[in-house]
């Protein structure tokens, strides 16, 4: 499934712990406005799995954006499997 403006994902920090955290999809391959790439504001996206998030973040910032992001596997994650770090995945079904 393609990920879509406004979603919930899951999205797995690249540096430090690497702590898995909730995460909002701000751009994707639909939203994302080509006047801001030419302009510089907002970077491009790899491709139609890559996405620019918002990730929700305990603490006083609460949150940090990250751009062009990929997604760690090609189907819903699983419980129990891991996305790599720097990748963003659908939450578990419960």
């Amino acid at each position: 499934m393609k990920p879509s403006l406004g979603r919930i994902v899951h999205y797995r920090g690249k540096h430090g712990y690497q702590a898995m955290r909730a995460a909002i999809v701000t751009v994707d391959g639909h939203s994302l406005d080509p006047r801001g790439v030419e302009d510089g504001v907002i970077p491009p996206l790899t491709d139609e799995y890559h996405v620019h998030l918002w990730v929700f973040t305990p603490g006083e910032a609460g949150g940090f954006t990250e751009y062009n992001v990929p997604c760690g596997e090609p189907f819903e994650h699983q419980p129990g499997q891991e996305l790599p770090p720097g990748s963003w995945g659908w939450p578990p079904r419960v």
